[in-house]
């Protein structure tokens, strides 16, 4: 496994861009790269989801089982992930905080993907030793998210 390369997706995701070097290395030493094929799932909606993952390579669909009033269930692509300068994370944030996460989609690839995955209690545990990491982490957590909200309110109001 590649420490330099899971540091350099590390350094480029919005979750971890306030930390130093230093500190990003000491988190690319709990993550592994993971690859997927075309058509492949890395979680499921209402699964109970471990790990993060951040993009590095191809593109993932985040996709919605949603039932419809004549009790078919349809799935519904919520947002596509494709590969950009700057990657973008995926998974269960709450483990992050010490709660459990139920995976309020699923994470489709739509061509061969490459990730960095952490797992969530790795993560957890070197931001509880290193406080001066988990601030800066939890305070990207928050912009991330209220980003997200934003965006959600943004694609209501289009409709």
């Amino acid at each position: 496994m590649d420490m330099g390369e899971i540091a350099e997706i590390l350094g480029k995701c919005e979750l971890f861009s306030d930390l130093s070097d230093k500190e990003i290395r000491s988190i690319a030493k709990l993550g592994r790269i993971e690859k997927f094929k075309a058509g492949e799932t890395i979680y499921e909606q209402g699964s109970l989801e471990t790990k993060i993952y951040i993009l590095s390579e191809g593109q993932v669909s985040l996709e919605r089982r949603v039932k419809l009033a004549n009790a078919r269930t349809v799935n519904v692509t919520v947002f596509v992930l494709r590969e950009r300068p700057n990657r973008r994370l995926m998974g269960c944030w709450c483990i992050l905080v010490g709660e459990q996460h139920i995976q309020m989609c699923s994470a489709v690839c739509g061509k061969q993907t490459k990730v960095v995955s952490l797992r969530c209690s790795d993560l957890r545990e070197a931001m509880i030793k290193d406080s001066t990491i988990r601030i800066k982490i939890l305070e990207k957590l928050v912009l991330l998210l209220r980003a997200r909200i934003d965006s959600s309110y943004g694609a209501i109001e289009a409709l």
